[in-house]
C-alpha cells in the first residue's frame, strides 16, 4: 500500500472511529490487511495534522482537521523546476537532475509528492537528484516526461 493510499485509509479510521492510541490504530490497520509499525502511524498521524480531542462522551481520541487546499503534485513538480534552474538528463536507468545549490532536496521532494509508479527512488545531495527507474527506456521517458512538465504553467 502506497503512503498516500495508507494516510487516506488512516485519516478515515480516525474520523470513523473512537480511536484513542496508536496502538489502536496500528491493530485497526492490520485488520485491513494494512501491516504498519507504530513509528510509521506516528509519522502518518504527524502529517496529517492530528491531535488529541475528547469524544461526545468525553473520552480521549484522535481528531483530524478539516482538509487544506488540494495541492496538484504534478503542478508543485513543474514550479519546483523552473523555480531550482533545473536540468536533467536521462544516464541509463537513471535521470540525473542538476538544480541550484541547495535546491535538490526540494526537487527531490516534489519528485517523491508526484509519487510516479515507474519511479524507483530518489536520491537529492545539495544540488543533484538522482532518479532511479527501472531501465533505459523509462529514464529516456522520465527526462522528456520532467521537460512537459516543467513547461506548463499551473
Amino acid at each position: 500500500m502506497r503512503k498516500r493510499e495508507r494516510k487516506q485509509l488512516i485519516e478515515t479510521l480516525v474520523r470513523q472511529r473512537s480511536l484513542s492510541t496508536q496502538s489502536e490504530l496500528v491493530a485497526a490497520l492490520a485488520k485491513l490487511g494494512c501491516e504498519v509499525t507504530q513509528a510509521t502511524v506516528s509519522r502518518d498521524l504527524r502529517e496529517l495534522g492530528a491531535r488529541k480531542g475528547a469524544d461526545g462522551q468525553g473520552r480521549t481520541r484522535f481528531e483530524i482537521p478539516p482538509p487544506r487546499e488540494l495541492r496538484n503534485p504534478r503542478e508543485i513538480l513543474g514550479r519546483v523546476l523552473r523555480e531550482s534552474d533545473a536540468r536533467w538528463q536521462s544516464a541509463q536507468n537513471m535521470v540525473v537532475i542538476r538544480s541550484e545549490p541547495g535546491t535538490a532536496p526540494t526537487v527531490g521532494r516534489a519528485l517523491d509528492e508526484f509519487e510516479h509508479p515507474d519511479i524507483i527512488g530518489t536520491v537529492a545531495g545539495d544540488d543533484t537528484v538522482l532518479l532511479v527507474m527501472a531501465d533505459s527506456a523509462e529514464a529516456r521517458k522520465m527526462a522528456s516526461r520532467l521537460s512537459r512538465i516543467a513547461r506548463e504553467r499551473g
